[in-house]
């Protein structure tokens, strides 16, 4: 092997060795009494269907697509009769924000993604209509009390 195919493996050996696991968590900020039901998904792994009670949470973790920058996590929100989908890791616009640790509060009006401390930086607003946006099919597979 050259030198140069050694230094190329060699720094491909260093960035791959230094990628670490990504951790997403979603906490029910929505107050006493309101259960929040979660599904998160990516093209590959579906987590399943989660409620949360009060201050509860839901947390997972991966190693993001090194090679090709497109890893994606949504997750469909429902709290009483408001449903939202959201996009709660997407590699391009999360890698620097929150490498490590993206951590979403979800509030009375919608999710957020925690900056720092109580800062939030991306917020999405629960919709005015109750199941606004909704379509058939796009619920499939939540529980819906």
């Amino acid at each position: 092997m050259s030198l140069l195919g050694k230094l190329v493996f060699f720094i491909f050996l260093q960035i791959t060795l230094s990628q670490g696991k990504t951790h997403v968590r979603l906490t029910n900020r929505l107050g006493p009494g309101s259960e929040l039901t979660i599904r998160c998904q990516s093209k590959d792994d579906d987590l399943g269907t989660h409620v949360l009670p009060p201050d509860g949470f839901f947390e997972w973790s991966f190693d993001p697509n090194f090679l090709v920058v497109n890893t994606l996590f949504f997750c469909r929100i429902q709290s009483l009769s408001k449903v939202l989908s959201f996009d709660a890791y997407v590699q391009e616009r999360d890698e620097l924000k929150c490498r490590e640790r993206c951590f979403w509060d979800v509030l009375p009006d919608g999710p957020c993604l925690i900056k720092e401390g109580s800062v939030y930086d991306i917020c999405y607003r629960w919709p005015k209509e109750i199941n606004a946006g909704i379509e058939r099919g796009q619920s499939k597979g939540m529980h819906i009390p």
